[in-house]
């Protein structure tokens, strides 16, 4: 199957592309009682997804994995950190119409430039061009962690478009600099996907997540079932994450 097919499918499984053909099927069959309840669950489902109460549930279920202590940091034995690409913008006209990374992938990066000052340990960025004829995330990383964060990029890897093959194109490159172990860094909610991958390509790692989505402890309030667009992302981002998950044990 090729990754364009995959791609299309999952837009069409996860919300809000499956809300959607729901309803659509529902309003065609809005006579029969079947097209009633194919309405009525799409959006109830539409609902529960975009409250901040429901989707930080989903999201406690990925976010198994605490953040680096300080401790952990200075007392680490890994060699390099590795940062996953998380997407691009293409053609942003603030920066004179050239392609850079999207939000969450700046949010990756600005934390692997921390991690790279406090440990003192060498970056390397990972990530192709999916969907884009232009440069490659990995390339679009380095050039804002040492132009704009003022930190050195070992390497970089640009041919994957998914976690999967990032882990398997990384290996090599690793060992040819006799990089042993790393600190993977990307998102919390994508580390468990992540750490499977780099397990199973045989690569050592101390996972480094950031940008956490749930925070444990809280008292939902009634703002809690209040639907916003925020919630509904951070759902079809665990979705996602689930549904990589469980397509990533098929291919093994």
């Amino acid at each position: 199957m090729s990754q364009e097919i995959v791609w299309t499918l999952k837009d069409l499984i996860l919300p809000p592309g499956v809300l959607v053909l729901l309803g659509l099927i529902g309003l065609l069959m809005v006579r029969r009682l079947l097209g009633k309840l194919l309405l009525l669950c799409s959006v109830t489902a539409l609902y529960l997804l975009s409250t901040p109460f429901f989707s930080s549930e989903l999201m406690a279920g990925l976010e198994s994995l605490p953040a680096l202590t300080e401790a952990q940091i200075d007392s680490s034995d890994a060699q390099a950190i590795v940062v996953l690409g998380a997407g691009r913008r293409d053609a942003a006209a603030e920066f004179g119409k050239r392609d850079t990374v999207n939000t969450l992938h700046l949010e990756r990066l600005r934390y692997a430039a921390w991690l790279s000052r406090k440990s003192g340990l060498p970056l390397i960025t990972s990530g192709g061009k999916p969907r884009s004829r232009g440069p490659s995330e990995a390339d679009l990383a380095r050039d804002v962690l040492e132009q704009e964060f003022g930190v050195r990029v070992l390497a970089i890897e640009g041919e994957s478009r998914t976690t999967r093959e990032q882990a398997y194109a990384l290996k090599p490159l690793l060992e040819q600099r006799g990089i042993r172990k790393i600190m993977l860094v990307t998102h919390a909610w994508h580390m468990l996907r992540a750490l499977d991958v780099f397990e199973a390509a045989g690569i050592a790692v101390q996972p480094a997540p950031t940008g956490f989505a749930h925070i444990p402890g809280t008292q939902p309030s009634y703002h809690d079932w209040l639907p916003n667009a925020g919630a509904l992302l951070d759902s079809y981002y665990a979705l996602h994450e689930q549904l990589g998950r469980w397509w990533y044990r098929l291919l093994a």
